[in-house]
């Protein structure tokens, strides 16, 4: 950040009072985090939810699952997530799992999300439930343990890595910080420090977390030479643990991403309340929402206030350890507003006596999860600081290939062995880096497949095929699992993929490859390097794989266009006449049974009739 963010905590209590005053409200941590031990298995897929009354719920165990209910209505909701050496905040042990709540806020009826939860904090907040609606008491959580990494007093080495704060909240609540043998935010933070210099980042996606992961960040520098980074075997950027969004737009993905275990950090800019002038840039961890369940989960009126852990908080004294300093979430006002009437709407809150403040993008993380794939070849480096890593960054399949995809190179071996073939005439980098096909899923059978495999190296090291024996395969498999199509070609010795740069974040069209194919369903799989002829630091990144659909002849009836009319295609006219699902051109077409150039219930009644033996004089199940 670049500038002093001194945020005005105003009580130690969540209550409803400053809830109606629309200022930020703070829950305080006793004690800072101290260190301990990984312990258990964190396995709880043989849990048994309990359900039970708040005005009997003393008893009720805080180290699982459970509903409070009132009058049969749900007012908190914790779930035990099963995720093992996913931790909240520390009190003395590392926790093996992790806690989300789900509470009605008293009085206005509001719903309340938080994730990252201790027992402790879930035993408070359990507490606070039952005082309000059994004694009436006011509602408040104290001294919850959240966390909370902070920066030390302004001007140390610190000062502008709030991204870095940010990162290293994300890495403990998500779990890799316990795989990687840290047990606090503040020891992972120190790392960082110790690692980059004291400037500001653009997000948590670059560079912090990647270092983490890899020991390598790209268009960012950093000291740490001969580090291979914590955990090498895990792709990163290619196997979905990173997302972002855009927080104006995509709101309810972020808050659903919370409820799916990820952690999760946002980016502010910070505009001058006497002159509107944006000064500077700042970054803090999400950690829930309140919610108005009067709106629907897609509308900018649902979201009414965000959790967030800040750095800049409550810095440490002066000359004292950041350890020292209180670990505080806040609790703060969000609005959908054109704040300066300049025509475009965003999330904003003020943060008195300081700034106005933009959301702007979301980064999420997603948990530790034995599941996750990762590096098992003997072959592989796990080293990107000294050897490239090519992965496929996209597989497009597709019946209209771009004008700088060539796919006559099997044809014609002349073209192969042209020196002009990988010339700039061929225009070999592209923007292109979606991983999903290009014109949907379903294919006619008529017409030839073209399947388009993009490469990117994601190190600053160049990957030359020197000696040869490169090689590229596409494979395609039927729903059965049976070879249908297969082709191997190996690149020309000249062939190299340039490091990574900021100025050349491009994919490189390497090779494609055409067929045609009967109806059925597919699975199409490029593997780049299959036989690890070159050495890489990964090869689980070299293979992609994308599943279509071929067709047939279309036939009236066929609404989902699946080459069969069965009741799936009455249910998917159903969803649209009730608005549920866009009336695409096929579903018009196929769907009008009465070819009465209007799709209405009279088509599903139609339809109907037809899958029982009647109306066959109709040209249901005929070409069109």
């Amino acid at each position: 950040m670049k500038t002093n963010w001194n945020r005005r905590i105003f009580s130690l209590v969540l209550c409803m009072a400053l809830l109606l005053t629309g200022f930020p409200v703070a829950v305080y941590a006793q004690d800072a985090q101290p260190t301990g031990e990984i312990t258990g298995s964190g396995d709880v897929e043989n849990e048994t939810p309990i359900e039970v009354d708040v005005a009997e719920a003393e008893d009720v165990p805080v180290d699982g699952s459970f509903t409070l209910t009132d009058d049969g209505e749900p007012v908190l909701e914790v779930t035990h997530q099963n995720e093992r050496a996913v931790t909240g905040a520390f009190d003395g042990t590392m926790m093996n799992g992790f806690y989300t709540a789900d509470f009605v806020m008293p009085d206005t009826g509001y719903n309340v999300f938080l994730t990252g939860l201790t027992k402790n904090n879930v035993a408070q907040i359990k507490q606070a439930i039952i005082d309000n609606y059994v004694e009436g008491k006011l509602f408040e959580m104290k001294n919850l343990g959240f966390i909370d990494v902070e920066k030390t007093w302004y001007g140390g080495d610190d000062s502008q890595m709030c991204v870095a704060a940010a990162a290293s909240n994300m890495l403990v609540g998500s779990g890799w910080a316990a795989q990687a043998g840290f047990t606090n935010s503040d020891d992972v933070f120190e790392r960082f420090i110790e690692a980059f210099p004291n400037e500001g980042a653009y997000s948590t996606m670059e560079p912090h977390i990647p270092w983490f992961f890899s020991g390598f960040s790209r268009y960012w520098s950093y000291d740490s030479p001969g580090f291979g980074g914590y955990l090498p075997q895990y792709d990163l950027g290619n196997t979905g643990l990173m997302d972002n969004y855009d927080f104006d737009d995509e709101t309810e993905a972020i808050y659903n991403r919370l409820r799916e275990g990820y952690t999760a950090s946002i980016g502010l800019s910070l505009y001058r309340f006497e002159d509107h002038e944006l000064f500077g840039g700042h970054e803090v961890t999400l950690w829930g929402f309140v919610t108005d369940p009067n709106y629907p989960a897609d509308s900018k009126e649902h979201y009414k206030y965000i959790f967030v852990t800040d750095s800049d908080s409550n810095l440490a004294k002066k000359g004292k350890d950041r350890r020292t300093a209180p670990d505080v979430m806040s609790m703060i006002p969000i609005e959908y507003k054109d704040m300066f009437n300049t025509g475009k709407k965003h999330y904003w809150y003020s943060d008195p006596p300081v700034c106005d403040v933009v959301i702007g993008s979301a980064y999420t993380l997603r948990p530790y999860s034995p599941d996750i794939p990762y590096e098992t070849s003997p072959d592989a480096t796990l080293n990107r600081a000294t050897t490239s890593d090519i992965t496929i960054s996209a597989l497009v399949v597709t019946n209209k290939p771009r004008n700088f995809e060539r796919f006559d190179e099997l044809d014609n071996e002349e073209i192969i062995s042209d020196p002009s073939f990988w010339s700039e005439e061929y225009k070999p980098y592209v923007t292109y880096s979606e991983s999903t096909g290009r014109d949907g899923k379903v294919f006619d059978s008529d017409k030839t497949f073209y399947f388009c495999p993009y490469l990117k190296n994601q190190t600053k090291v160049d990957h030359v095929n020197q000696g040869g024996g490169l090689s590229t395969r596409l494979t395609v498999t039927d729903d059965e699992g049976y070879v249908v199509f297969q082709k191997d070609y190996e690149l020309p010795e000249s062939i190299s993929f340039q490091q990574a740069d900021f100025d050349s974040r491009y994919a490189r069209l390497f090779y494609s490859f055409k067929a045609q194919l009967p109806p059925g369903n597919y699975t199409a799989t490029a593997e780049f390097n299959p036989n690890h002829t070159a050495p890489e630091a990964l090869y689980m990144n070299n293979t992609k794989s994308f599943d279509f659909k071929v067709t047939g002849n279309q036939l009236l009836g066929d609404a989902d266009f699946d080459g069969n009319i069965t009741i799936f295609d009455v249910s998917l006219i159903q969803r649209v006449l009730a608005g549920l699902k866009n009336p695409t051109a096929s579903i018009k077409k196929l769907g009008d049974v009465d070819q009465n150039d209007d799709l209405d219930v009279v088509d599903v009644t139609q339809l109907q009739r037809w899958l029982l033996g009647l109306n066959q004089e109709l040209n249901i199940g005929k070409v069109v």
